[in-house]
């Protein structure tokens, strides 16, 4: 059952507070170590302009730093996912008390754009492209213009070149030693042209050098967001906490309802509690 727990005994309100409390603090922990920072960057036209980033690895950092400092806890390592232009960096916690099994999420989701080093090579890779790609349209044109006349030919030398396009295609279809003979013929005349495969390879090389010019920015709003919004992709620092009662302890067999009213006494919902506290205290500490 993820928190908070719906309804006002005692048990769902000091649950529900000490996870909001560590909500809270998880934002003021994080908030300081996301603040944007102003890169220039090059856009594909060539324009400089101004962007803004922040550092996932200090991110990462801190995540660890909390990680290390976590005691009692069963711990995952620090992941990462992306779908798109869309990442997420989060870790995740969980621990057992008396007949409740609990499960953390803290992590952030942010955007990833994609910008050009502030470099001239950029510019100079990008008017080679441009040159070649008119060079090699110009060659294919001419490969056209020759291929048809190559093909009209034959089909005259044939005395087919009268029939209309249905029948002609049948005719060549039916004919295997008409369209290897074509074939043939059109591969003599594209090594007529072999300057079409070298700006083929020179292409190729060039877009490698302008995607090893291509950087990562990444964009964050440091404000709190919800599972909700962690599912719909909204940017921003996301913790949250789900609870669930532990049938089995030997096979690990848990409930995910909990009826609240009968869930635990007093004594055990301070355990939790202070459990869910050392979160929000560490937090502090490490700010």
């Amino acid at each position: 059952m993820r928190l908070p727990l719906k309804g006002s005994d005692y048990f769902v309100k000091k649950i529900n507070e000490a996870v909001e409390t560590i909500n809270e603090e998880f934002v003021y922990f994080l908030k300081p170590k996301l603040q944007m920072k102003k890169v220039d960057v090059m856009l594909g036209d060539g324009t400089i302009t101004n962007a803004e980033t922040f550092d996932p690895k200090e991110i990462t950092n801190e995540f660890r730093r909390i990680l290390e400092n976590l005691n009692n806890w069963i711990v995952t390592d620090i992941s990462n996912s992306k779908t798109e232009d869309l990442y997420r960096l989060y870790f995740q916690i969980t621990c057992n008390i008396d007949k409740f099994y609990i499960y953390g999420y803290f992590g952030i989701q942010f955007h990833v754009l994609h910008y050009y080093k502030l470099d001239k090579e950029v510019i100079k890779i990008q008017k080679e492209l441009i040159k070649l790609n008119q060079d090699v349209s110009e060659s294919f044109i001419s490969l056209a213009d020759k291929g048809n006349k190559i093909i009209k030919e034959e089909l005259r030398r044939q005395g087919i070149n009268n029939l209309s396009f249905e029948e002609l295609f049948a005719k060549i279809y039916e004919n295997s030693n008409l369209m290897n003979n074509l074939e043939q013929k059109a591969l003599k005349l594209e090594q007529r042209f072999p300057q079409i495969q070298d700006s083929e390879n020179k292409r190729e090389q060039l877009i490698s050098q302008l995607n090893d010019m291509i950087i990562e920015l990444y964009r964050i709003t440091p404000v709190k967001i919800d599972y909700n919004g962690l599912m719909q992709g909204e940017e921003g620092i996301v913790s949250y906490f789900e609870i669930e009662t532990i049938k089995n302890k030997k096979n690990g067999k848990r409930d995910p309802y909990i009826d609240t009213k009968k869930a635990s006494s007093k004594e055990i919902t301070e355990a939790l509690t202070n459990k869910l506290d050392e979160i929000a205290s560490l937090l502090k500490e490490l700010k």
